[in-house]
C-alpha cells in the first residue's frame, strides 16, 4: 500500500514538456492511465516454457542476442527501457517497424530527455516516431528502471542489459531470453498499462 502511494504521488506531479532544439522538436500531451491510483498487485507464478537463451557484457554476446530477439519479430514488439541510446537497437527496432511489426517503446524520460542527457536518445525517438512506433516516456517513477522486450507475444528478453553503448562495450551486463512462452509475455505485457504510471508523456515528432 506504501508503495502504492508514493507511486500516485509520483504520478499526480508528472507534468508534460515540450522539447525543442534547433534539428528536433517534441509535442508533449498527457495520456492518463485508466485508473488515477496505482493499483499493487501480487507476484505471478508462471509455468516454465520454452528454451532460455544467456549472453553477457561486455563483448559477450549480450547486444548481438538483444538484436538476434528484435529481428525474429513478426507482428510486435513492446519495450520497456531505462537508459535508449544505442543506435544499433535503434536500427533494429525501425528495420522492424519497417517490415510491419508494431513497435511500442516505453523509456524513462529525465534519464534521456533532461539536461545533460545524451543527444542520441533524442534522435532515436525521433527516428523510432517519424518510422510509426509508439513512444512513451515517463516521469511517475523515481526511475523507469525496467529493461524488457516483449516480441510477438510470445517472447521475453529480460535482465540488467541497457539499450546503449556502454551496456555493449563496458558495462558487465547480462541479457536473457525465454522464447516460446507466451503466458510469461502475458505477464510483462499486462503490467504496462497497470504500472506505468497514471500519467504519460507521448511524444511525436514536429521537424
Amino acid at each position: 500500500m506504501k508503495t502504492s502511494i508514493r507511486a500516485a504521488i509520483g504520478a499526480i506531479a508528472a507534468f508534460a514538456i515540450v522539447y525543442s532544439s534547433a534539428a528536433l522538436a517534441f509535442d508533449g500531451t498527457v495520456w492518463r492511465a485508466a485508473g488515477q491510483v496505482l493499483q499493487s498487485i501480487s507476484s505471478k507464478e508462471v509455468t516454465a516454457a520454452g528454451t532460455l537463451e544467456v549472453a553477457f557484457s561486455p563483448k559477450q554476446g549480450a547486444e548481438a542476442l538483444v538484436l538476434k530477439a528484435i529481428d525474429s519479430a513478426r507482428s510486435s514488439i513492446k519495450v520497456m527501457a531505462y537508459s535508449f541510446t544505442s543506435s544499433k537497437v535503434t536500427a533494429a527496432l525501425l528495420r522492424a517497424q519497417k517490415r510491419g511489426v508494431a513497435v511500442s517503446l516505453v523509456a524513462d524520460e529525465e534519464h534521456n530527455l533532461k539536461n545533460g542527457a545524451s543527444p542520441k536518445a533524442r534522435a532515436a525517438f525521433s527516428a523510432l516516431s517519424l518510422a510509426g512506433a509508439q513512444v512513451r516516456l515517463i516521469s511517475a517513477y523515481a526511475i523507469h528502471h525496467d529493461k524488457v522486450l516483449i516480441i510477438d507475444d510470445l517472447h521475453v528478453q529480460l535482465g540488467s542489459y541497457n539499450c546503449s553503448e556502454s551496456a555493449a562495450t563496458r558495462n558487465s551486463e547480462n541479457v536473457l531470453v525465454n522464447w516460446n512462452n507466451p503466458a510469461l509475455a502475458a505477464v510483462h505485457a499486462s503490467y504496462i498499462p497497470k504500472n506505468i504510471g497514471c500519467m504519460q508523456i507521448k511524444y511525436s515528432p514536429n521537424c
